[in-house]
């Protein structure tokens, strides 16, 4: 169970998403640089039971791929105390973007509760507009698949799509707007419905209360075709300001919930607005 709360939680940051995708894939960047390090609190909450599960960062570097300039975004998440005694993981994601957005490349390393994943997604751009993405998977030495799966417009991974999310503008939004966003996991299309919920004041972990953004993400499958259908799967929280950096992620499970918050920061590009 811990497994698909670690998850989850790791998802949420990558649902930020209030716009479709649009047909073109650079973006220009104004949200954040080189440098930028979030570190984050764990939490699972089971009936009564509400204890600390570890520690989460995100960090945006400045990388060669294949020879070119990019950015490498790394999401790391490992566990600690008496979680880790029951449940040990030790996970890091990164992704592989040119300076301007465009996905190159994803990697998972993964050990979870005695369980090694392994994960690569390469990004092809087609002459003729179309985008081919070869993932593949490895769990515990052996292959779960190896797959190339094709898009007619731009796709995100797990990792990309939350940097694609920080420069949308969701002051143009109305509370209650939902909107709908694809993304590849694993080998398969999935698709969120993400509803604007306002603003909302916010204490994090560091003694500092911050103004923002709040939105409902709900899951999908590429299969599903009533959006009447779909389930609440956690709320996120960034701020309302030129950073939208994501505060707190509370994400609901089968059974009980987790709860990501913010702990520190450095790096940013803009000055934080808190209190």
């Amino acid at each position: 169970m811990m497994m698909r709360n670690v998850s989850i939680l790791l998802m949420s940051l990558c649902l930020l998403v209030a716009a479709q995708v649009q047909a073109q894939c650079p973006v220009n960047i104004n949200q954040f640089q080189a440098g930028e390090t979030l570190t984050y609190d764990l939490y699972f909450k089971w009936g009564l039971v509400n204890t600390k599960a570890g520690i989460s960062t995100l960090t945006t570097i400045s990388q060669k791929y294949n020879g070119k300039d990019a950015y490498k975004m790394a999401l790391t998440a490992k566990s600690s105390g008496m979680v880790n005694k029951v449940f040990s993981i030790n996970d890091t994601l990164a992704s592989y973007m040119t300076k301007d957005l465009i996905p190159l490349a994803f990697h998972k390393n993964a050990e979870e509760g005695g369980d090694h994943t392994i994960e690569n997604m390469t990004y092809t751009y087609n002459p003729s507009g179309g985008i081919s993405v070869h993932s593949k998977r490895v769990k515990n030495g052996e292959q779960r698949f190896d797959e190339v799966i094709n898009y007619n417009s731009c796709v995100y991974d797990m990792i990309s799509v939350v940097f694609y999310a920080r420069t949308l503008d969701f002051s143009s939004m109305k509370k209650g707007q939902e909107t709908r966003v694809d993304f590849i996991s694993g080998k398969r299309k999935t698709y969120m419905i993400i509803e604007y919920q306002g603003t909302e004041k916010m204490k994090a972990n560091d003694d500092k209360t911050y103004d923002c953004i709040k939105l409902v993400l709900s899951i999908m499958n590429a299969s599903e075709k009533a959006f009447e259908d779909k389930e609440e799967a956690m709320k996120v929280y960034i701020t309302n300001d030129n950073n939208r950096m994501p505060v707190r992620l509370d994400s609901k499970l089968n059974v009980g919930s987790t709860r990501a918050i913010l702990k520190g920061y450095k790096g940013l590009k803009h000055e934080v607005n808190a209190k």
